[in-house]
């Protein structure tokens, strides 16, 4: 009969063959494995038939290891050591759970984030992408998409950004296009177009058009692809640009009614505060840069 590996008695029999195998005594095998002797020599024989295999010889003060017991030892050594390292790294590394919006993290983290790592040997930051606002029972730091006069006293303002409208190169519009026929693409609701077209004293009925998206970068894929104008937010549109995927809309540049705020949530570990130092100062770098 085959042995079945998701048969936990299977992996349980090669884990007594392995440290019997590498000290070829059952009796050491048992100490380390704090069984009796007789405990190994049960689950080693019910390998052996398993497998239809002898795994051992057994004499009368010791045991030797067959030709097939040989080969199932070397895979077995191999193994236990890439177990024993992944294991050691994994008790050894802190983990830092940062919560992020998908846009945010593409256009800006995740090209950053194993600096930061490089930097913090021992430290590994695991992204937890959310739209909307995050759980912050679920990570050491957020980072939100907020409106910058109702967030919270305990967050740091990453980035106060600029809005500026946006089309595909060669797209049919003028610096009025909220008299032509090209609609707004709008990210979740329409209010991000409403304040936009209300700053600079265009019509805001124009916001009441066009169609309703709930990912940030498909707005921006949608407007590249010409189904309508969206609202990009710099520093981030940069790449866009450089692609020559979108272009400016007009001259209209006005002050964003939202912005992205850092938290580092209660209950977080130690190292959180390092992260949210690190952002804060790549997030100025950014800003400068643009």
């Amino acid at each position: 009969m085959l042995p079945d590996p998701k048969d936990p008695s299977y992996l349980g029999a090669l884990v007594y063959f392995h440290h019997a195998a590498e000290s070829l005594s059952f009796s050491r095998a048992a100490q380390t494995l704090n069984v009796t002797p007789s405990a190994v020599s049960h689950r080693i024989s019910a390998l052996e038939t398993t497998l239809g295999k002898r795994l051992f010889e057994r004499r009368v003060r010791e045991i030797r290891l067959t030709q097939d017991g040989a080969e199932l030892a070397r895979a077995t050594a191999v193994i236990w050591k890439e177990l024993k390292e992944i294991t050691g790294q994994l008790t050894t590394q802190e983990v830092l759970r940062v919560s992020v919006g998908p846009y945010l993290s593409s256009q800006w983290l995740l090209p950053r984030i194993g600096a930061f790592e490089a930097q913090n040997p021992g430290l590994r930051v695991d992204l937890i992408h959310v739209i909307g606002q995050p759980d912050a029972g679920l990570a050491d730091v957020s980072i939100i998409w907020a409106d910058l006069e109702s967030h919270a006293t305990e967050t740091t303002l990453l980035f106060d950004t600029k809005a500026i409208a946006v089309a595909a190169p060669g797209a049919p519009i003028s610096d009025s296009f909220w008299d032509e026929t090209l609609p707004p693409i709008h990210y979740r609701d329409r209010s991000t177009w409403r304040h936009w077209l209300s700053t600079i004293g265009a019509p805001v009925d124009f916001a009441e058009r066009g169609e309703v998206l709930e990912e940030p970068h498909m707005v921006l894929e949608a407007a590249a692809y010409r189904r309508g104008i969206a609202i990009g937010f710099l520093p981030f549109i940069g790449k866009f640009f450089d692609q020559g995927r979108l272009v400016q809309v007009g001259m209209h540049s006005i002050r964003s009614n939202r912005g992205y705020f850092l938290r580092v949530n209660s209950g977080a570990k130690p190292k959180a505060k390092l992260f949210a130092d690190w952002a804060d100062d790549q997030a100025k770098e950014l800003m400068v840069l643009s």
